[in-house]
């Protein structure tokens, strides 16, 4: 069942980009704008990074056993001594706010698994691409192959978000730095998804492992940001196992 992530009216701001812009745009070539990895595999990444961001801002919680929608993110933040800035606002960008409303309106039991399967589709993959190109910083370039086969590929037009953000994912993996709650998952996700040796080959498979699994940034938060993580890496095994007949290890 694909969503219908409708077209967003959001004003284009300055915000900080979120875990979904983030992934997708690391999982883009510079220079031809096509995707590194296979569609599915991407749009598992980008439903798995939904449910950490949502988790991250204090909007979900996440279990091994369900996925609840949270109202008000103030009482998951009450006991952290160092709130983050949105621990007082409900507000979500688009598409985030679109996921979140259906987690919400959905009445029956629902693991995150199950919901990064049904999120996994392409309507929610071009819609943070669509997000991108309006904040300018991918542009869309549609094209037809052989007469026949529609092509849309996303070539950067500002590669300071990537080019910053590969140094912070650097100074974690290479130089010791401290993670965050954005370069963490971030590091999971590519883990799990195969891509972070395509963009990192040189860094110790140990430095990975570690950086990849623990968790950091609000206490509040980091378990529903490890489950989501977790459920995301048993998606894409799976999926891997039913397209090859057996998952290989991650390391």
């Amino acid at each position: 069942m694909s969503e219908p992530f409708t077209d967003s009216t959001e004003a284009v701001t300055d915000r900080p980009l979120n875990i979904p812009e983030y992934f997708l745009l690391l999982c883009l070539d510079d220079e031809k704008g096509k995707l590194l990895l296979d569609g599915p595999t991407v749009g598992m990444g980008i439903a798995g990074a939904a449910l950490v961001e949502l988790a991250r801002r204090g909007r979900l919680e996440v279990t091994r056993s369900t996925v609840r929608s949270i109202e008000h993110p103030q009482q998951v933040f009450a006991a952290d001594p160092n709130p983050p800035v949105w621990a007082h606002s409900t507000g979500l960008e688009w598409p985030l706010e679109q996921v979140w409303d259906i987690i919400r309106a959905f009445t029956r039991h629902r693991d995150a698994e199950q919901w990064i399967n049904r999120f996994s589709r392409q309507t929610l993959r071009d819609a943070v691409a669509a997000s991108l190109v309006k904040r300018g910083i991918v542009e869309e370039d549609e094209s037809t192959v052989l007469w026949i086969f529609h092509r849309t590929r996303y070539r950067e037009r500002d590669e300071h978000f990537e080019h910053e953000l590969r140094d912070r994912i650097r100074g974690v993996l290479m130089d010791g730095q401290p993670a965050d709650d954005v370069t963490w998952p971030l590091i999971s996700l590519m883990r799990t998804t195969r891509l972070l040796h395509r963009l990192f080959p040189d860094v110790d498979k140990a430095h990975i492992r570690a950086a990849a699994i623990t968790p950091v940034g609000s206490p509040a938060t980091e378990l529903s940001m490890s489950e989501a993580l977790l459920a995301t890496e048993n998606a894409v095994a799976e999926a891997l196992t039913a397209t090859t007949g057996g998952a290989s290890a991650l390391d």
